[in-house]
C-alpha cells in the first residue's frame, strides 16, 4: 500500500468531503460552471480520474453525458460515490491505480472529455508518473477531446508560521495542515481532533507527501503528449486550471 492510499484509507477519506468546506450541492453547482467555461461537449463518455467522493463525477452527470467513468484508488471514497450514484445511473466507480495505466479501464480513443482535478496529480509518486498519465489520456481521447486538468501550484517556497493552515473547524472537529519541505515534494501532516460525545478531544494524524508540479513544465508535457494547451489561469479554491485538447 502506498503512502498515499495508507493516508487516505486511515484518515482522510472519512472527513474528505467534510473538509472540503461547503455544502456538496453547492460544491458540484461550481465545479459544473466551471467544467461548462472550459469548452467541453457536455455528450459522449466521460473520465474523472481521481474521482473522490464524486463532485466532479456528479458534474459530468448533470452536464449530460451518457457515461462517467469515476476512477479512485481510495475505496472508502468509492463506496460514498456509488451512495451518490444511486441518484446518477450513468456514474460508475472504478477501483484502480492510475499509476497502473489506464488501459484496463477505457478503450483507446472512446472518451470524449476526461477530468483530474484537485490533489490528483500531485498525489502521483514522481513526474515520469505525471508524464505516463498524460500520454494515456491522450490515448484514451477521441480527436479534439477535452482534457482538464487542476491542482494548487506547490512550486513556492512555504516557510514559518505559512506552513500552519487550518482546513476547516466547526463544533465537532478541527482539522489543521502542517507542511514541510521535502525537495521536489511537500510533506503534509494532516491533524484531525474530533470532539466526543462526552467533551473531550481525540487527535488523529497521519502525513504523506505531494509532487511539486511546476505549471510551464506541464504545459510543455501536454504539448508532447499531443495536446493544444487552450488555456491555463487560476480556479475556484486556489486551483490552478488547464484546459487541452486533443490534437
Amino acid at each position: 500500500m502506498s503512502e498515499v492510499v495508507a493516508h487516505y484509507e486511515q484518515l482522510l477519506a472519512q472527513y474528505y468531503t467534510w473538509m472540503l468546506g461547503a455544502d456538496f450541492d453547492a460544491l458540484v453547482a461550481e465545479q459544473r460552471q466551471l467544467l461548462k467555461s472550459c469548452g467541453t461537449s457536455d455528450t459522449g463518455v466521460a473520465l474523472d480520474l481521481g474521482c473522490g467522493s464524486g463532485l466532479h463525477s456528479v458534474a459530468l452527470a448533470q452536464l449530460g453525458y451518457s457515461s462517467i467513468l469515476a476512477v479512485d484508488v481510495s475505496s472508502t471514497l468509492l463506496a460514498e460515490l456509488a451512495t451518490r450514484a444511486l441518484r446518477f445511473p450513468t456514474i460508475r466507480p472504478i477501483h484502480a491505480d492510475l499509476c497502473a495505466g489506464l488501459n484496463p479501464i477505457v478503450e483507446p480513443q472512446s472518451i470524449t472529455t476526461a477530468v483530474c482535478m484537485g490533489d490528483t496529480l500531485p498525489h502521483l509518486p514522481d513526474l515520469a508518473a505525471v508524464r505516463r498519465l498524460l500520454a494515456d489520456c491522450c490515448e484514451a481521447l477521441v480527436p479534439g477531446g477535452a482534457l482538464i486538468l487542476s491542482f494548487r501550484d506547490l512550486t513556492k517556497p512555504v516557510t514559518g508560521l505559512d506552513r500552519f493552515i487550518q482546513v476547516r473547524a466547526d463544533d465537532h472537529r478541527i482539522m489543521t495542515c502542517f507542511l514541510e519541505d521535502e525537495g521536489d515534494y511537500l510533506r503534509v501532516h494532516d491533524l484531525i481532533h474530533t470532539r466526543s460525545s462526552g467533551n473531550s478531544w481525540r487527535l488523529d494524524k497521519s502525513s504523506y507527501r505531494k509532487l511539486r508540479i511546476p505549471p510551464t513544465w506541464l504545459t510543455n508535457q501536454l504539448r508532447e503528449a499531443g495536446f493544444t494547451v487552450e488555456s491555463s489561469e487560476p480556479g475556484p479554491r486556489g486551483m490552478l486550471v488547464f484546459t487541452a485538447f486533443k490534437r
